[in-house]
């Protein structure tokens, strides 16, 4: 008897443990927005790849978590400038999904750029190498006369 109901309790125990983690696995944990601009970065270079490969953009296929849901890892990035920087952005990618054409694209890649350039230092060598066309630096450039 005492056999049956250690065994009766440890199949209810891995019942209810398998249960309780089917349920927690389903919710979503609070991502940081580092982690949120790497999985965008990746989304993007498989976007560029397809682009350049002449293969049509599948956008309804990408998963869009808005970079104002992430939790900013420096109090820098909670700044009103940045979050309206990671609004626009937000906007642009949207607008992209909607209407993935090689321009709407770039036009992602340059509200990046013009972000890291301006509000946040980034690895902006990357976010460069996102663009179908080559985007000039800023700064003074001499003139091929």
């Amino acid at each position: 008897m005492m056999n049956r109901c250690f065994l009766s309790f440890f199949c209810l125990s891995l019942f209810a443990a398998a249960l309780l983690f089917s349920c927690t696995s389903g919710l979503q944990e609070n991502q940081t927005l580092s982690q949120l601009m790497r999985e965008r970065t990746n989304q993007m270079q498989l976007i560029k790849s397809a682009v350049e490969a002449g293969t049509p953009i599948a956008a309804e296929n990408t998963v869009f978590t808005p970079f104002a849901k992430g939790d900013p890892s420096r109090d820098a990035l909670r700044e009103p400038g940045v979050q309206g920087q990671l609004q626009a952005f937000d906007s642009f990618y949207v607008r992209f999904l909607d209407a993935p054409t090689p321009e709407n694209y770039n036009i992602v890649v340059q509200t990046c750029i013009s972000c890291h350039e301006r509000m946040c230092p980034g690895p902006l060598r990357l976010v460069r190498s996102l663009a179908l066309e080559e985007i000039p630096e800023p700064g003074f450039q001499l003139l091929n006369r």
